[in-house]
């Protein structure tokens, strides 16, 4: 995911922070239209004769697509997540990123995703500062996975215009990642084998860490009010609020959230706010990619961020793509956020990514 930085551009240049409420606010649209995009002849079959099957996708959304497609187009790196995961990759035909400005794919994928998913600038299809959604057409896939970062517009133009089955992941919570996963091997049962492994690693980690959680509750163990933070902007923190995956995260982790009771979803706290709430862990998203999240090296947070030197809550530097991408990398890494809250009661794990 691309970050940029002035709060009143919904997507930037890879100079500027990306507010992610602002993205993930343009699918909002969306999920009021609960609309059923049939996008194939009735019948159980597409025109090739391939069978097609009815999903609902994270916005309430009725999609009709076929079955194991052999043309991918994936438009968010938390999906492309799932893609890869599940054995897909061979799918896929093109994914979002935006070529042309300084960076290309590396504003939205880091240089460990473009490894480890084997993306060169070759798949990219121009999403910013809006999608090329004539490039996705002629780039003649079956499916087309996305998020709300990709616009309600821009949806609508890819089903109505060009008549492609649309499916949108947008988990709200982390235990909606697994449903995402098995929403994903309803659209490709050939995955049927890696799908239930990775569910049930999923679902295990997730009741480790809830189970985690009881047991500081039954034991009456101090949790530690928590600020978790992707990106500064002037004299703001930017942190999630309720109904976010973000919150979800911190819960899961055994944390009390600063931010639960903001206004919004997605939220700029003032940095005066936050040093009165004393935090007791700052948990805070950095990349070694100058281009993923621009000038928010853990060098740069210290030297940069509002009031920086006077949170004395301990401070850990987090990959900017554990806190903002809602993906099965996400759950795994959450053994290490319980170490990290509770380092005395929790053994640091083995390195997720």
């Amino acid at each position: 995911m691309q970050l940029s930085a002035a709060p009143s551009a919904p997507t930037g240049v890879p100079t500027t922070l990306l507010i992610v409420a602002i993205l993930v606010a343009a699918g909002v649209g969306v999920a009021g239209t609960a609309v059923y995009f049939d996008l194939r002849p009735a019948g159980g079959s597409s025109p090739a004769g391939n069978q097609t099957v009815a999903v609902v996708d994270d916005l309430g959304r009725v999609v009709v697509a076929p079955l194991n497609a052999s043309r991918v187009v994936v438009l968010a790196p938390s999906v492309m997540d799932v893609v890869y995961r599940l054995g897909l990759r061979d799918h896929v035909v093109g994914v979002g990123c935006t070529p042309e400005i300084p960076g290309g794919i590396l504003n939205e994928y880091s240089p460990n995703q473009t490894s480890l998913w084997n993306l060169s600038a070759s798949l990219c299809i121009v999403d910013e500062p809006s999608l090329d959604t004539e490039r996705v057409a002629a780039l003649d896939p079956d499916l087309v996975l996305a998020s709300t970062i990709t616009s309600t517009s821009d949806v609508q133009t890819l089903t109505g215009t060009y008549h492609l089955p649309v499916v949108l992941l947008a988990p709200s919570t982390l235990e909606g990642v697994v449903s995402d996963v098995e929403l994903v091997a309803k659209l490709f049962p050939s995955t049927a084998t890696k799908a239930t492994a990775l569910e049930a690693q999923l679902q295990l980690t997730l009741y480790n860490a809830t189970t985690f959680d009881a047991n500081l509750s039954t034991n009456n163990v101090s949790i530690p009010s928590v600020l978790l933070t992707y990106g500064y902007y002037t004299g703001t923190y930017y942190t999630y609020g309720p109904g976010t995956f973000g919150q979800s995260l911190i819960d899961l982790a055994g944390g009390s959230s600063i931010s639960s009771g903001v206004p919004l979803q997605y939220f700029g706290m003032n940095a005066s706010v936050v040093l009165a709430d004393e935090p007791e862990v700052i948990l805070y998203g950095t990349s070694t990619d100058s281009y993923l999240v621009a000038n928010q090296t853990a060098a740069n947070w210290t030297a940069q961020a509002p009031y920086w030197s006077q949170l004395n809550g301990t401070k850990i530097a987090i990959d900017v793509t554990l806190v903002t991408e809602a993906d099965p990398t996400m759950v795994l890494a959450l053994p290490a956020l319980l170490h990290d809250l509770h380092p005395k009661l929790v053994p640091a794990p083995d390195v997720v990514r």
